[in-house]
């Protein structure tokens, strides 16, 4: 072939035409596997977080004077998947906060779990091999304070 020939070729028309139309298909179907893949990890994750809450033995003590607080508290532990086996009074009714003991030996994961729950920063490391549970709950004195009321009324 001469290249006068190879001008005058005739070249096939419409090959890149649908290239882009297929890259963009490509992309939103991957874009749909990623998020198929990424909620049904999350739903494992889920599950899994809701098996083990359901696994946790916490006993709930009010540490302070307000008589029920153990009892609402325990209310609120029980609606989130957690299995609380005893409520009573603690010992000292003066307790300044809230404090999450550890009482099994797992790498406090148990009470982490509580104290996110419960949005407490204190976890007390106190292990005690013959006992039954794995969480003991102190309320104390800061979830006496009064919850910010927003409009209507509703707390947050």
């Amino acid at each position: 072939m001469s290249a006068v020939d190879l001008k005058n070729r005739k070249t096939k028309s419409g090959g890149g035409r649908f290239l882009p139309a297929a890259i963009i298909f490509l992309a939103i179907v991957l874009g749909f596997i990623a998020v198929s893949v990424y909620l049904r990890w999350h739903q494992a994750r889920e599950i899994a977080i809701s098996r083990r809450k359901a696994e946790i033995r916490i006993e709930v003590l009010n540490g302070t004077k307000k008589g029920g607080l153990a009892q609402e508290v325990a209310a609120m532990l029980r609606k989130d998947g957690f299995d609380v086996v005893d409520v009573a009074n603690a010992e000292n009714d003066s307790f300044p906060e809230t404090v999450v003991v550890d009482r099994a030996d797992n790498g406090r994961s148990n009470a982490v779990l509580v104290a996110k729950t419960l949005k407490c920063q204190n976890i007390i490391p106190q292990t005690e091999p013959t006992s039954l549970l794995e969480v003991t709950v102190i309320i104390g004195q800061d979830r006496l304070k009064d919850k910010k009321k927003g409009f209507l009324g509703i707390s947050f």
